[in-house]
Formats: C-alpha cells, sequence, structure tokens
C-alpha cells in the first residue's frame, strides 16, 4: 500500500487539496495522511482539520512556531525541521505539495535528505508579479511527477526538461469542491458569511482580496488603490484575508482599519468552500490579485477586476478585466460595470471539476519508487553547427513555449 504525505502550510491551499484528500482517502490501495504546518500551526489548524476525510491522520506539527513567526527565516527553518522529522516518523513514498507559496518551499527541500519522490500540483503556471514564479519552478525542478491544470502549464514544465510520462494534465482541484458545494439559502449566507450586520444590497456584494505584489516597488499599492476607489463607491463589500507574505501583516492592519469606519464593509478570515461557492454564485463583482479570480471564478462567469500585475502571465477567461494599481482607474472600472454587471459564459482554462479524481488514479499506479527518482533533464544542446542535440531520452523541449 502507498503511503501519501499531502503537505498542507495555510488555509489557502485547503480548498485545492480537500476534493484530492477525499479522493485519495477513498483509494483502498493508498494510505493518506497529512501534514499542516504553516500558518496553520497559528490558527491551530480548525479549517484542515474541517476538510479531513474521515479516518485520515493529521500531524499539527510545530506548536511552538508562533513564538518565531516574527522571524521568517525561522519560521521556514521551522516548518523543514518539522517537516524532516515526519518524514522520519512516517516514511511515505510520495509527499504531495501544492504550488508557489514561500513556506511550501522547506517543506519540499527537506525531502532531499530522504531521497523522496515530490508530486507537485500547480506547477507551470505564471505569475509575473510575485515571487511565487521563481518558488513554483523551483518545486517543480525538484518534483518527480506533476500534476498540471491547463495547456499551457503542460507544455512550460516539459519545456523546463521534464519528461513526458511525469506531466499529467488534470485541471484544477479546487473547481472540484466549488462544483459541488451546497447551495445555502440567503439567511444562511449571510450568517456564514458574517454579513448578517453589513449594511446595502446583497444584489451588488463585492468579494475583495488583495494580496501583496512581492515583485513591485511597493507591495501594498494594490491595496491602497482598491480601498480609495471602494471609498468613492460604497457597496456592500467582503473581505477575506491576504496571505503570509512579505507586506501580508500590515496588509490586514489597513483592511481592518478601513472595515471598522464603514458599515457596509465586513472582513472574514477565511470562508470555506462551502461558503465561498456560494459567495461566488451570489457575488456582483470580484475585485483584487488572488488567483482565485482567473483559476476558481470563471467557472461561475463571475466578473472579476484583476489588480496590477501580480497575475500578469497567468491563463484567464473572459471573466477578467485587467487594471493598473490607480485608484481613479478602479474607480472607473466600478462605474463602468454599475452595480450588477452582466455575468460571462462559465467557461474555464483550468479543467472540468474532476481533477482529483485524475490524481487518485495516477497514484494508485504509481511505477517503482527507483523509477520515479530516476530523473532525466529533457533538454535541447545546441553544437558548433548550431543543431539541438537532446539530452536524455522522450519528447524535445522548445526552451520557449510548449514541448514538441
Amino acid at each position: 500500500m502507498a503511503r501519501i504525505l499531502s503537505i498542507t502550510t495555510s488555509r489557502a491551499d485547503v480548498g485545492i487539496l480537500a476534493p484530492v484528500w477525499s479522493a485519495l482517502a477513498a483509494e483502498p490501495g493508498l494510505d493518506l495522511q497529512v501534514l499542516m504546518t504553516g500558518m496553520h500551526v497559528l490558527d491551530n489548524g480548525s479549517v484542515a482539520y474541517a476538510m479531513l476525510p474521515e479516518g485520515v491522520e493529521a500531524h499539527l506539527g510545530g506548536a511552538d512556531l508562533a513564538g518565531e513567526a516574527d522571524s521568517a527565516a525561522a519560521a521556514m527553518a521551522e516548518i523543514a525541521r518539522f517537516a524532516g522529522e515526519t518524514y522520519a516518523k512516517l516514511h511515505p513514498d510520495v509527499v504531495l505539495v501544492v504550488g508557489d507559496r514561500l513556506d511550501m518551499l522547506p517543506a519540499a527541500t527537506a525531502t532531499l535528505p530522504f531521497n523522496l519522490p515530490i508530486a507537485h500540483l500547480h506547477g507551470g503556471e505564471i505569475t509575473e508579479g510575485a515571487v511565487d514564479d521563481r518558488i513554483r519552478h523551483a518545486v517543480t525542478k525538484l518534483s518527480h511527477l506533476h500534476f498540471v491544470a491547463s495547456d499551457a502549464a503542460a507544455g512550460r514544465v516539459g519545456a523546463m526538461g521534464e519528461e513526458a510520462w511525469r506531466i499529467h494534465q488534470v485541471g484544477a482541484p479546487s473547481l472540484d469542491g466549488l462544483l459541488i458545494a451546497p447551495v445555502l439559502s440567503q439567511d444562511d449566507f449571510l450568517k456564514d458569511a458574517g454579513l448578517a450586520d453589513i449594511e446595502g444590497n446583497l444584489d451588488a456584494l463585492r468579494l475583495v482580496t488583495v494580496h501583496p505584489e512581492t515583485n513591485a516597488r511597493d507591495p501594498l499599492a494594490p491595496l491602497v488603490a482598491v480601498l480609495d476607489a471602494l471609498d468613492a463607491c460604497p457597496e456592500m463589500t467582503l473581505f477575506t484575508c491576504p496571505n503570509t507574505d512579505p507586506g501580508g501583516a500590515e496588509s490586514r492592519r489597513l483592511i481592518h482599519d478601513f472595515v471598522e469606519a464603514r458599515p457596509w464593509a465586513g472582513l472574514r478570515d477565511t470562508l470555506g468552500p462551502t461558503v465561498y461557492a456560494n459567495a461566488l454564485r451570489r457575488a456582483a463583482l470580484m475585485i483584487g490579485n488572488s488567483s482565485s479570480g482567473l483559476i476558481e471564478a470563471c467557472v461561475f462567469g463571475l466578473p472579476v477586476l484583476n489588480l496590477g500585475e501580480r497575475q500578469k502571465g497567468r491563463e484567464r477567461g473572459a471573466n477578467v478585466i485587467d487594471v493598473p494599481n490607480e485608484s481613479a482607474a478602479i474607480a472607473a472600472a466600478l462605474k463602468k460595470l454599475g452595480s450588477r454587471p452582466e455575468r460571462v459564459t462559465a467557461a474555464s482554462p483550468y479543467g472540468d471539476g474532476k481533477a482529483a479524481g485524475r490524481i487518485a488514479d495516477v497514484l494508485r499506479a504509481l511505477p517503482a519508487i527507483e523509477t520515479l527518482l530516476r530523473k532525466w533533464d529533457i533538454l535541447p544542446v545546441c553544437g558548433a553547427d548550431g543543431e539541438g542535440a537532446e539530452i536524455g531520452s522522450g519528447r524535445r523541449a522548445n526552451m520557449y513555449g510548449s514541448s514538441s
């Protein structure tokens, strides 16, 4: 029986992983374990615990991490230490990691002394405005199986030299849970979303999530601009918290102070998959620079104002409108759209909402660990005559586009 150790470091990746956990837990040939570390230590892992399938053991690593959270370096070291302790204790066959977060990188690198295969979700994507790009590509090269969400992502992973048989285009797992989430009544939604005491018209609800733009000279520029624009056009508004990127704590403080002074605005740390799915169904507009605006919102046809450069390069649907980090530009876009913009046809470049089952199928039929660990880079090398020769075996990779 193959033992899969899935790592979650924040509330943000729980929505991605929860459908995968359910699919893996239902496989009789797989033993799923979950390591919760990073941000989960700070909030006691409550969100992840609520989403774990029955019978799945969770290891809440790093109970003392909160005392060292003032030092990012110490936090990364703690995550690596607890991950390493868990690897030594559980002896997993495969470690399952997600994407691009800074706190996922030490968990991935901690596999190296143990020579453990990594299965990576959401590799090959581009977000030029955030350091996530570099982290995502680094984790891709550390990994042995790639569960990618789109055609373009598959091509980029291949262009990085990864062998074709390792790349599995499955779609975005977060869509799985959102599409099957139960529909809440209006009263239940208002209560569960924390909107019962917020003034305004629910039909004009704006969902706002703004993260620091970590590759920019001023990472807080998107948030400052959107707060100014929202103030000039008050409507019922629900903020969810930014992530733990540098600048995240100051962002949370600014949002908290903004909301405290405005009866039409509310703040929730996180909504969870059921409430979030209903928010995407009911909202008039999403505003921010979260990947959710590009990956999840499109399957509901929800219009999105995507701010600045953070998500530049990531595939998006017809529901996305790009605006610069300027309050005047955001205010003009809000005015043009009106309080209830028309929804677009629901369509996603990130799959059909059936990713989790495909991931489970691949992990159920794992090749021998020795085969997984024996990596060959399929990269073109130019000789003196300018002609390319391949290293390794498999398909030829075009380093500037998709593989051929």
